[in-house]
């Protein structure tokens, strides 16, 4: 047996809050899943588990063996105490961090994964204002699918709104760069005319990207609609860059201005 040290120790992401058993479903059951194949290297009595967000029969009786072999109460089930050791004990296997829980997260999940989500995109919102403002809660909302789309749009990802494999990497390497300092460039593709009474989330990358240039062209209100004020400020950063002044987003000037954004960063 071995007794895992729980002062101090938590898991990443942290524990959301919601016991895990027989039944439970959804991104933080996953997570348990990957942890639990990924300790196996140490305790080889803890079975294998199919990844898949369900935490069943299988995921219970993995539960059972390793909260067995660590010295926890061994009933199937993952509170604070299991989810901290087995996150910590993957973790003392490969390395501190969060891992990707396995499967993707939509809109109606809740937890501990979606939390992590959320407050990434909140903090990388400092830097990247086209993404809407959201709360750190857990739950996976249409609020929340909507700024990681207008995340997905400008880091050239599938615009779906679904926390997945792919997402979740840039999002994590994103999060780390802005952190360090260092936030990386944005790749939106061009979306085609925007012009005024043009709506939506390339309007809000106009509108972000227009806002961050210091003043040199009139700052205007990050809303997604197109209107005068983002038509005068458009025509300010296109006489700028001597660009045709129609107050028009089209490509040289999409393509100019998200240059000029990431010259701000």
């Amino acid at each position: 047996m071995t007794q895992i040290d729980q002062a101090g120790a938590t898991a990443a992401p942290p524990y959301f809050g919601t016991v895990l058993k027989n039944g439970s479903s959804g991104p933080d059951s996953a997570q348990v899943q990957t942890w639990l194949n990924g300790v196996r290297s140490r305790w080889a009595q803890i079975p294998a588990v199919t990844v898949d967000g369900q935490y069943g029969s299988g995921t219970a009786s993995a539960v059972k063996a390793f909260q067995s072999a660590v010295g926890l109460s061994a009933d199937g089930m993952t509170g604070s105490s299991t989810w901290n050791a087995l996150g910590a004990a993957y973790a003392s296997i490969h390395g501190a961090g969060e891992v990707y829980c396995g499967v993707t997260a939509h809109s109606g999940d809740k937890g501990a994964v979606v939390k992590s989500m959320q407050q990434k995109l909140i903090r990388i919102r400092q830097v990247y204002t086209a993404i809407a403002s959201i709360s750190a809660d857990g739950a996976f909302g249409s609020a929340s699918a909507g700024a990681l789309k207008q995340f997905q749009r400008q880091f050239a990802l599938t615009i779906d709104g679904s926390f997945g494999k792919n997402s979740y990497a840039a999002l994590a390497k994103v999060y780390s760069q802005v952190v360090a300092g260092n936030p990386p460039a944005v790749l939106p593709k061009y979306p085609g005319l925007l012009q005024q009474g043009s709506t939506g989330d390339s309007v809000r990358c106009v509108q972000s990207y227009l806002s961050a240039l210091g003043g040199i062209v009139p700052k205007v209100t990050i809303d997604g609609q197109y209107g005068p004020a983002t038509t005068g400020s458009v025509r300010s950063f296109q006489r700028l860059a001597r660009l045709t002044e129609d107050g028009k987003v089209g490509p040289a000037t999409w393509s100019a201005l998200v240059m000029a954004f990431n010259g701000t960063l």
